[in-house]
C-alpha cells in the first residue's frame, strides 16, 4: 500500500442520534461530485498546511477507485498537445492543398505574394505560440501568488 494510502490511527469522533441515525457532529456529508468539483476549482494549496493531517472519512472502495484511477499528469497532458498539433498540421496541409487545386481548376492560382503572406501568418502564429508557451512554463507568476496569499493568511481578518 502506498504511503498516501496508509491507515492511519483511529478518528475520534461525536455522534449524535436522531431518530435511529447517527449523525457525525461537526461533519458535513457532500456528494463525491461536488468535493470534486470544489478541489479542481479551487486553490487548494494553502489549505493543504492548515487541513493536511485532518482525518476524512471516504468510502473504502471510493477510496480503492481513485487509486486505480490513472494519474493525470504533465506527460499525459504533452502527448495530446503534439498529438493536437500533428493533427492540426496535417489538416492544415490538406484544406490549403485543397484550396489550391481548387483554384487551379478555376485558372487562377496562388503567386508568391500570397504564399508569403500565408508564410507570414504561420511563423507569426508560431513565434506567438512559442512565446505564450515560455509564459506558462515560468513558475514565478505561481512563486509570487502563493507568497502573496502567504502575507494575506498572515493578516488579521
Amino acid at each position: 500500500m502506498s504511503p498516501i494510502l496508509a491507515p492511519q490511527k483511529p478518528v475520534e469522533i461525536s455522534l449524535k442520534v436522531d431518530q435511529q441515525r447517527a449523525i457525525v457532529e461537526g461533519k458535513t456529508s457532500v456528494p463525491f461530485q461536488t468535493f470534486i468539483t470544489l478541489v479542481l476549482q479551487r486553490k487548494v494549496l494553502p489549505l493543504m498546511k492548515q487541513w493536511g493531517k485532518e482525518p476524512v472519512i471516504v468510502n473504502s472502495e471510493l477510496l480503492t477507485g481513485l487509486a486505480s484511477a490513472p494519474q493525470d499528469s504533465v506527460e499525459n497532458r504533452t502527448k495530446l498537445l503534439l498529438v493536437t498539433l500533428g493533427l492540426g498540421t496535417v489538416l492544415g496541409v490538406f484544406a490549403l492543398s485543397s484550396a489550391q487545386l481548387t483554384l487551379t481548376f478555376l485558372n487562377t492560382g496562388l503567386r508568391q505574394r500570397e504564399f508569403l503572406i500565408i508564410s507570414g501568418g504561420l511563423l507569426g502564429l508560431a513565434i506567438l505560440t512559442v512565446m505564450l508557451g515560455r509564459l506558462q512554463r515560468t513558475q514565478r507568476n505561481d512563486r509570487i501568488e502563493e507568497t502573496i496569499e502567504k502575507i494575506a493568511s498572515m493578516l488579521p481578518k
